[in-house]
Order: structure tokens, then sequence, then C-alpha cells
């Protein structure tokens, strides 16, 4: 059996969900918040990061270098596209959504909920103000220009460039922002496409049915 370690509503840890279930892989989550300094948990987390995954004796950290594995041990469906400039395209894709755009996106999520809601901190309202006037509208632009009008984000089937970049999405919506789909057509619309599939519509009524109270609503 699989255990992976982390909470649900890290973008790191549904990234890593979404690709287990993605290949039907079954799987335990061991409920970690990032930071826990646990002996145990630093010894297969030196970081103290999430998520961490185990199998058979084997532990890694990272949700990229998770993916990566569970390509290898079940090949089927694949995460990474066979072609090569697929594969690159794709890996670059995760590695902006994993950098760049979570920055953005759990940044909005940290300000206008986690902070206020739940830490009973005062939002940083300077912070917010950047991010949703001069970064998020350069993420969205740049997505814009690489998305297609139908289909996937790289070749015709699901990648880890489409998983990777949704979490991000996901983890915004959270703190209520949704890309304009005046301004962003084409990358508003691949939301919404993928959002609808039975895959993101399961893994998220599992990380709602998990959540404290108040934080779905």
């Amino acid at each position: 059996m699989i255990k992976l370690y982390g909470v649900p509503l890290s973008p790191f840890v549904r990234k890593a969900m979404l690709a287990l279930e993605y290949k039907n892989l079954a799987y335990e989550n061991e409920p970690t918040f990032p930071g826990d300094a646990s002996p145990a948990f630093r010894a297969i987390s030196p970081l103290g990061k999430i998520p961490v995954l185990e199998r058979n004796g084997f532990t890694t950290p990272d949700s990229s270098i998770i993916c990566r594995y569970l390509d290898r041990i079940e090949p089927s469906p694949p995460l990474y596209p066979t072609d090569a400039q697929a594969e690159a395209r794709a890996a670059w894709l995760e590695e902006y959504a994993d950098t760049v755009l979570v920055g953005s996106c759990a940044g909005i999520f940290q300000e206008r909920l986690l902070k206020p809601k739940f830490l009973n901190e005062a939002t940083d309202e300077a912070r917010l103000a950047t991010i949703l006037e001069e970064e998020m509208p350069d993420r969205c632009a740049y997505l814009e220009g690489l998305t297609p009008e139908t289909g996937y984000l790289v070749g015709d089937a699901l990648s880890i460039a489409d998983i990777s970049v949704l979490t991000c999405f996901v983890q915004a919506a959270y703190g209520g922002y949704e890309v304009d789909d005046a301004r962003y057509p084409k990358l508003r619309a691949w939301i919404d496409r993928l959002s609808a599939s039975a895959l993101v519509r399961a893994r998220m009524a599992s990380e709602r049915a998990s959540m404290p109270p108040g934080l779905a609503d």
C-alpha cells in the first residue's frame, strides 16, 4: 500500500493525489502539516515539506519526484509524454506551476482566507494588491498564450502539465480568485473543462469533505 504524507489542501499534496488517482493507485493519506518537526517525519522529509510518498519501505519527498516515480512504477496512463519535445514542454509547465504560479496563487489563498479566517492575522493588503494587479495578469497572459482552444495543455491527453497548473488555480479559487474569461478565454475554458472531468470532480469532493467547518463555504 502507498502512503502519502500531507494535507489535501496543500497544492503540492493535491498534485500528488491527482497523479495517484489518475493512475488508479490505491493509497492512504497520513495527515501531516508542513513544518512538522517530529523526528519520524524529518527522517523522511529533511526539509519538513509535504508531500512525502512511502511505498514498500521506500520513501521520497517532493511532488515532482513523486510523480516521476509513479510514472516508473505504473507507466499507464502516463503523466509525462513519450515524445521528447512534448515531455520537455510538460516538464517545463510543471516547473513553472511549482515555482512561479503557485507562489501567486497560494498568496491569494493565504491573504484572503488562511490569515484572516484561521490564523487570526491581518491580511497584507499591499502584498495582495501586488499579486492581483501585477503577478496574476502576467501569469495568466503567459498561460493564455500556451493554452489550446480545445483539449489539454500538452498533446492529446492529460499530463503532468495539466495537473500541476490546475492545482494552483484551485488554490487561488479558495481565495475567491477566478480567471477572467474576457481577458483569458482559452485559459478559462481549459480550467472549466478540466474541472468538469471525473478525476478532478472526485478529488475536489473528497477535499471539501475533509476541510474544517467553514472553509468550503
